[in-house]
């Protein structure tokens, strides 16, 4: 079973609201490089820092974060 890949709509929602990486940081109470890292895919967040990004949003977290089926076959 290959590892499962962590896509996202991070940066998409977050241009949608008109919020900077600095605003998102600071209502999930995360660093902003933690946020530039989730954006370019180089880190998958843990489910509390996912669920806080959600929450910021005001969006399930499955809207914002996913898993594409295929990947973990």
């Amino acid at each position: 079973m290959k590892k499962p890949i962590v896509y996202n709509n991070v940066k998409k929602f977050r241009l949608l609201m008109n919020m900077t990486q600095q605003e998102l940081a600071d209502k999930a109470l995360v660093h902003r490089q933690t946020i530039v890292s989730i954006e370019n895919k180089n880190y998958s967040p843990s489910i509390v820092v996912a669920y806080a990004i959600s929450i910021a949003f005001e969006k399930d977290i499955k809207e914002v974060f996913y898993i594409d089926e295929g990947s973990v076959t």
